[in-house]
């Protein structure tokens, strides 16, 4: 009884030790399988937090990490941009050590409504201190970080550099300025004050000058200043000038590049204006490949000028340059027209005293040229049995010399006369005056004048067109050395005009004298000695006098035609 009791405690006991042995086996394999299981979160863990530490130390923004206004954590991003240490920054507030005083209270504010739960996250444009003393402009995006009782634990901020895209965009926005300013402008300084004044408040200059380029003279005219705090204007009364040959200004234009002085007076190019400046920017304006302008800026301190600041004057140069030189271009052609205006007004009176001294000296030689007729002609009557031949013949020669001289005043009387009558415009019978002119006209039994045509009825003033047609038919009989002298007139029908042509077969015209033949007193040597050399001046003077054309086509000794073109407008 007793040994199966054993017995059976015995089997207990060695199933206990087993089912232990098997719980323990169990235990140890789900211990090994937990620790691998914490090991693999460990290792993941670590694994993003090393990604997010390679994020954040690598983003091209800066991230802050901050509780209170104390930095926490920073990046790389942020240490790089404000130049200061990690440990530098670390032992910093925002507001008080980092951010321009004039961004403190718009900070403090955005800040005051994130952590009163008014809001989560703002985003502000504001100014953060370098380690060198500037300042450099940052958008910043911040974001709270709550507890489970929804109070701020941190905030996490990101900032961007934004100083070159805002540089860009006031460049932008300083361009489309000026180029509003300056649409549809025509004068020269309004367009150059436009410029200066622009320039000079975009980048908060001492003062800012624009020159305008005469090349042909090598002249610079200051045509307008400006400063960002004080209108200079641009006086018109009272304008500098230099040559290209002077100053850092004439510099420029004479190397069609921008010169950038920043210690004057080591400078031997530089010219003292008003006061001594250590700095000087001149940029030129060009145009077709040409220097019109420039655009100039000193400033009292040394090492003023950068790059930056040659850019902006070259954008701005560029922009202004098709309408810089539209105005200039505007200018000469103003004051050549203002020239052209002045010298006309002084050949009109030039003229008008010509016509005035014509009358008047024709007037006083006439008088003295009819006593002299007269006295000869009674010293030839009183003396006629006394003289001989030879003496009665120079009589005669003198009585024709002053007959020659009396036409040659007459000439000269209707020459200077034919633009000072009163232009009447009517509609005239051409066939009918040139039929009255052969009736009124002596013509010699030799000569056969033929009308090929019948002319037309044209627009103008009847006397003038008589002038003309006697003029050239006289002349055609004049000078008609043939037995059977022949003369036609004729007329051709063109588009817009008529064209005349009275031809003749006399002595003809050397080719020599064709550019001659219209000036006053130009008788070309020719046989008769009672032509006046006016005749024909007074045919062209009337032919431009209605815009119309006259030439000649002629051989000597074998004949003459004058051809000339008139508009066919009439009533």
């Amino acid at each position: 009884m007793l040994n199966d009791k054993i017995s059976i405690l015995e089997r207990a006991l060695l199933r206990e030790r087993k089912a232990r042995k098997e719980a323990e086996e169990i235990l140890e394999k789900k211990s090994f399988e937990l620790y691998k299981t914490q090991k693999q979160i460990e290792e993941l863990y670590d694994d993003r937090n090393a990604q997010l530490k390679l994020i954040v130390d690598n983003s091209s923004l800066g991230i802050v990490l901050s509780q209170n206004e104390k930095l926490i954590t920073i990046n790389r991003a942020l240490v790089n941009l404000l130049g200061y240490s990690y440990q530098e920054l670390l032992s910093m507030r925002i507001s008080d050590d980092l951010t321009h005083p004039e961004d403190v209270e718009e900070t403090e504010y955005q800040t005051n409504l994130l952590e009163t739960n008014k809001i989560d996250r703002f985003s502000i444009q504001k100014r953060y201190l370098r380690k060198d003393g500037s300042y450099v402009l940052c958008k910043t995006n911040v974001s709270a970080v709550r507890d489970k009782k929804g109070e701020v634990k941190y905030q996490v901020a990101l900032i961007e550099n934004v100083t070159e895209i805002n540089k860009k965009t006031k460049m932008l926005n300083t361009l489309n300025k000026l180029s509003v300013s300056i649409l549809g402008k025509r004068d020269l300084y309004e367009i150059g004050w436009e410029i200066a004044k622009t320039t000079a408040e975009h980048l908060q200059l001492e003062d800012c000058v624009v020159y305008s380029v005469n090349l042909e003279t090598g002249i610079l005219t200051q045509i307008a200043t400006a400063s960002h705090s004080l209108y200079k204007g641009n006086d018109k009364t009272n304008l500098f000038e230099l040559t290209i040959n002077e100053g850092i200004v004439g510099k420029s234009v004479r190397t069609s590049e921008y010169q950038m002085v920043n210690d004057t007076s080591k400078c031997l190019d530089y010219l003292v204006d008003d006061s001594f400046r250590y700095s000087e920017l001149a940029v030129p304006i060009i145009a077709n490949g040409k220097v019109i302008g420039v655009i100039d800026s000193e400033n009292s301190k040394k090492n003023y000028f950068n790059f930056e600041h040659v850019e902006v004057f070259k954008n701005i140069a560029s922009l202004a340059s098709a309408q810089f030189n539209s105005a200039i271009s505007l200018a000469k052609e103003k004051k050549t027209q203002l020239e052209k205006d002045k010298l006309l007004i002084k050949l009109e009176k030039n003229n008008e005293e010509l016509k005035n001294f014509a009358h008047v000296v024709s007037h006083d030689l006439k008088s003295p040229l009819r006593s002299m007729s007269a006295l000869i002609s009674w010293i030839k009557e009183d003396n006629s049995e006394v003289f001989d031949q030879e003496t009665s013949n120079n009589c005669n020669l003198l009585l024709a010399k002053i007959h020659k001289m009396d036409s040659l005043i007459n000439g000269i009387l209707k020459y200077s006369s034919i633009d000072k009558i009163e232009k009447v415009s009517t509609n005239v019978n051409l066939q009918r005056v040139v039929e009255e002119i052969i009736e009124t006209i002596y013509i010699p039994e030799k000569i056969n004048i033929k009308l090929k045509n019948k002319l037309p009825v044209i627009l103008g003033d009847k006397f003038r067109y008589q002038q003309l047609f006697q003029n050239l038919i006289s002349n055609a009989i004049k000078y008609n050395d043939k037995e059977q002298g022949v003369v036609e007139i004729d007329v051709c029908e063109k588009q817009n005009t008529f064209l005349f042509s009275i031809k003749d077969n006399g002595i003809g015209i050397a080719k020599k004298y064709h550019s001659k033949i219209f000036e006053v007193f130009e008788t070309l040597g020719q046989h008769n000695d009672n032509s006046t050399g006016i005749g024909l001046s007074i045919v062209k003077k009337i032919i431009d006098l209605y815009e119309g054309k006259i030439w000649i086509e002629s051989e000597h000794n074998k004949g003459t035609c004058f051809f000339f073109e008139l508009s066919k407008m009439r009533y």
